[in-house]
This record gives C-alpha cells, sequence and structure tokens, in this order.
C-alpha cells in the first residue's frame, strides 16, 4: 500500500461490538499535495480534520487508517481535498477493501457481502462501481470499440421478477452492454449508442431464438451472419421431448393402459440424461419403453436428441449432420418431433457457442437454467459459423 506508519496503533471499542484497531498514516512525499482529480502537484490551501479509512479487517478486529488530509488549490478543478493512495475519490474505504468487496459482490448477493464484510448493504452498490470504472479506465479502448462477433441474450434477476438484457463481445471475454428490460427495443438502445464505424465492424450476432432478435439485427446490421447457438438448440429439442413423455403418459391412462403407465413411471428425470449417466435401474426402464407405447414414441425421441446435441462439437460437418437429423426428425412420425423439424430457415447457421454469460453446452449438460421460447428460426443446415466465441 502507498503509505506509511505515522504515529503508535492504538486499540479503541466498536460501539457495535468488538475492537477496532487505527493506525495513523500519511502518503509517501512523492504522493503528497496531488489534485484528487489529475493527480499533479499542486499548491497545499488548508488542512481538513482528522477522517479515517475502513481496511481490511485484522482477524476479528476492524481496521482503520488515520490521516488529516489537506486541501490543495488546483488551476484546473480549484481547491479540492488531496489524493490519498490508499483510497479512491469520495471513498471512505481503501482500495483493498473495495477490491474484496466487489470480488465477493461477484459471486454473492448484496446481503450476505455486507454481512460478511461487515459494512452497510448499500454502501455495496457504490464500492462496485467505483472499482468497475477503474476497470474500464485500465482496459484502454471503449467497450464499443471495433467488436467483431458480439453475443445477446436476457437475464433474470431478482428470483425471476426482473429482466435485463446483456450484450457480449466474443473476442475479448466480456460484456460490453446490459439495460433493463428484454425486447426489440431495449436491443435498439445498443446499436443507437455505437458510431457508423463500429456498426460496420460488427460481422457475427449470435444469440438464442428469440423472435425479436433477427427483426433487430436486419435493421442495424443487415449484412452481419446470425448464429444460434447449440445450447438452447439442446433446450429446445429438451422441451420437445418432455411434451412427448407427458402426452404418452396421459393417453395411457386414459386408456387404462397400467402396463404402459407402469413402465413410463420414473422416467421423468431419466429423460433428460445422458445415454451414459443413466443409471442401472433407469437404462431397463429405457430398455423397456423400446417397444412401449404408440411405437416407442418416447425412446426414439429420446434417442433423437443425442446427435443433435453433438451437433456443434464439429464445426465442419455441422451443416450435413443437422441435414439428416431433420431428415430422421421429420420422418419420425412424432407430432412434437416433427413440428420441430419444420421450424427451418436460412437465416442462422449453428454453432456449440453460448452467446452470454452462461457457459456453452458441454456434453453433460442438458437443459438451460432459465425458459426458453420455441425458435422463431431452426438453423440452416448449409453453413457453419467459422467465428469462434469463449
Amino acid at each position: 500500500m502507498p503509505t506509511i506508519s505515522a504515529g503508535v496503533p492504538r486499540i479503541e471499542k466498536d460501539p457495535h461490538g468488538g475492537d477496532v484497531v487505527i493506525v495513523p498514516v500519511r502518503p509517501y512525499a512523492k504522493d503528497m499535495d496531488r489534485c484528487t482529480r489529475c493527480e499533479k502537484h499542486v499548491r497545499p490551501y488548508d488542512r481538513l480534520g482528522v477522517r479515517r479509512w475502513r481496511h481490511l479487517d485484522i482477524g476479528c478486529a476492524r481496521l482503520m487508517l488515520e490521516y488529516a488530509p489537506p486541501h490543495v488549490t488546483c488551476a484546473d478543478h480549484g481547491v479540492t481535498v488531496a489524493m490519498m493512495p490508499w483510497a479512491r475519490r469520495k471513498s471512505a474505504y481503501t482500495r483493498d477493501f473495495e477490491q474484496q468487496t466487489a470480488l465477493l459482490n461477484v459471486h454473492e448477493p448484496r446481503s450476505a457481502v455486507s454481512r460478511l464484510m461487515r459494512m452497510d448493504w448499500k454502501s455495496v452498490g457504490p464500492v462496485c462501481r467505483r472499482v468497475a470504472d477503474d476497470l474500464r479506465a485500465e482496459q484502454g479502448p471503449g467497450l464499443f470499440d471495433g467488436p467483431r462477433s458480439i453475443g445477446v441474450d436476457e437475464t433474470s434477476y431478482r428470483k425471476g421478477h426482473k429482466y435485463m438484457t446483456v450484450v457480449v463481445d466474443h473476442e475479448r471475454h466480456r460484456v460490453i452492454w446490459a439495460h433493463d428490460g428484454v425486447g426489440g427495443d431495449v436491443f435498439d438502445l445498443f446499436f443507437k449508442a455505437l458510431t457508423p464505424e463500429q456498426h460496420a465492424s460488427i460481422r457475427v450476432v449470435t444469440g438464442d431464438g428469440a423472435r425479436w432478435i433477427d427483426p433487430c439485427v436486419g435493421r442495424w446490421r443487415p449484412n452481419a451472419e446470425r448464429v444460434l447457438d447449440g445450447f438452447h438448440i439442446v433446450s429446445w429439442m429438451t422441451d420437445a421431448l418432455d411434451k412427448v413423455r407427458k402426452r404418452l403418459w396421459n393417453q395411457a391412462r386414459r386408456d387404462g393402459d397400467e402396463k404402459t403407465t407402469k413402465r413410463m413411471r420414473g422416467v421423468k428425470y431419466a429423460v433428460l440424461k445422458n445415454p451414459g449417466d443413466l443409471t442401472d435401474r433407469q437404462s431397463e426402464a429405457f430398455g423397456n419403453l423400446r417397444n412401449t407405447g404408440p411405437k416407442g414414441q418416447l425412446y426414439r425421441s429420446w434417442r433423437l436428441e443425442e446427435p443433435l446435441r453433438l451437433l456443434g462439437l464439429s464445426l465442419d460437418r455441422a451443416g450435413g449432420e443437422l441435414n439428416r437429423w431433420v431428415f430422421r426428425a421429420s420422418h419420425s412420425r412424432i407430432p412434437e418431433i416433427v413440428e420441430l423439424s419444420k421450424k427451418k430457415s436460412g437465416d442462422a447457421a449453428p454453432t456449440s457457442h453460448a452467446p452470454s454469460n452462461r457457459a456453452a453446452p458441454t456434453p453433460g449438460s442438458r437443459r438451460s437454467t432459465t425458459g426458453s421460447r420455441p425458435p422463431s428460426a431452426w438453423p440452416t443446415a448449409s453453413t457453419a459459423s467459422p467465428t469462434s466465441s469463449p
């Protein structure tokens, strides 16, 4: 830390219980009398009273840095408080404390972070905002400079009661834009924030099958390649598979077919698994389902999901594999699968890369963590995207 001790540390009692360690400090000579905005050496004006900054705890005791900062007069910014090397401007916490708080808030809710760091939960947001501003300044070019491959998706927060639209840059592996709400009007706000040069740099737009993505991309970047990610394609297939199971289950109960009902019992979650992840009991249940029901529709639907899940693992063969899958699905005589195979157009190409901060599908993944709408356009089988994503 860019500071040295300026006195003997002492221990005081915390009004809320516990001990507080007070350490008098001062900046190094080279960091004294600097403007807090431009960081230039300026003339001192007067001296303020003693202030304290919260630092990382020592065991169970809170640690406070104590110093009486001066006022300085800057030719550009006037009279202002001198820069404190250990703290950001207008902050009552040290840089190390804010870095720790921001790191925890990435993985935990604000309430949990406030309890762990023993701070007011209302202060967590401003702390994270200051850290994020510093990170943006360190990253150099603007977030919108030269994005070539972007991804868009919606995500929920506040336990699914609110939604926001997120845009990521696949090549730089970071979020570049986010806004409350979801839909074409919200996505339009992202393109309106770009300059003509930044518009022209976008070549690939990835996302799920939400109906508002294609019209928006067509208005702003008609020459960009639209790519569907394999994560949502598998999710749509899983939804169709679950509809098949429900239809056959209800049909067997209405017909009083106790044999079929008994065999289908317990496969609700098994149909969501990979073949290699099935237990012995589930494998036996699927073996019995092969000749159960109208021509083994549930078993055949489950077998159709595996080649679709592996579709994006080899992009050079994705087109031919997709053509074969569509042919098999359209001739399966399973209403839900046939309907899914009909949703085909030439507007998108398959890829195995997810467009948002959610991870791309792996051989062990099955369902999305959030609900997905049916696809407005099925990926074409003729092309595959050469663009790589994180």
